[in-house]
């Protein structure tokens, strides 16, 4: 680890959000758009909706990053009591993991909120290998409070052993028929996500009339109005994982 000469950058200004998602730069991304979309965004809203640090190399290249943003400005599907860090998301490169630099770039994280006298720190994981897995936050001392299928909540204290996490409640209803109604809820914290937003559009001409599409920013307001974070819900229901193909877009709409 110590001949990496790693460093931990606090992302402060534009130039910093402009280097975001490591995840997306270990290859060449397939999808250069939605990259470049999640990096302004990023630079639109760092400091109010999400803050983080990258682990660099020696020159300034992130291998791996972590970002989050206190409760009362985070973009998460649960309320949560003030004085409390949300992670979003955390990635080490995949050539340099089992190294011990998660542990490095959460470490920093964590003296900082301790310093900041967090209550404690929440993050979704998953049960899902390769996607921010909860064995990985268990070791690190985060307990499950809340599951929801796949989706597993966890809390890691740090001044106060347990706090208060009320679920949102989905307020998208159900429908079916022609027009076709899609609804996109767009925070663009994940290319993953945005590699499909971006097809959609172009998808949704070629149906005319047929299908309209609504796209919504993700903020605290319109988490309150549908009581989701993120997705593409269509006739109400999400039916979207990320990087779909434009046929694979086509095919849902004609089913519905």
């Amino acid at each position: 680890m110590n001949e990496l000469e790693v460093t931990i950058q606090r992302l402060e200004k534009n130039e910093d959000a402009q280097k975001a998602y490591c995840c997306m730069t270990e290859v060449p991304t397939p999808w250069p758009g939605a990259l470049c979309a999640c990096r302004d965004w990023m630079s639109e809203n760092l400091g109010r909706y999400v803050e983080g640090y990258h682990l660099q190399l020696k020159g300034g290249s992130p291998i791996g990053h972590l970002y989050y943003a206190p409760a009362e400005r985070a973009l998460t599907p649960y309320i949560v009591e003030e004085k409390v860090a949300v992670m979003y998301c955390e990635w080490v490169q995949q050539r340099y993991q089992k190294q011990g630099l998660g542990h490095l770039i959460f470490d920093a994280f964590l003296g900082d909120m301790e310093e900041w006298g967090a209550k404690g720190i929440l993050v979704e994981a998953t049960d899902i290998e390769g996607q921010m897995h909860m064995d990985h936050y268990r070791s690190r001392g985060f307990s499950v409070i809340h599951e929801s299928g796949h989706q597993k909540l966890l809390y890691r204290p740090i001044t106060q052993s347990k706090i208060t996490v009320e679920p949102l409640q989905p307020q998208i209803p159900h429908r079916s028929g022609v027009p076709v109604e899609i609804l996109v809820l767009s925070g663009y914290l994940c290319p993953y996500e945005v590699a499909t937003l971006i097809l959609l559009p172009g998808v949704v001409q070629e149906f005319g009339n047929q299908v309209n599409l609504r796209q919504e920013a993700l903020t605290p307001e319109s988490l309150r109005d549908y009581g989701a974070a993120r997705g593409i819900f269509v006739n109400g229901r999400p039916r979207f994982g990320g990087a779909e193909s434009e046929e694979a877009i086509r095919r849902v709409i004609i089913e519905e």
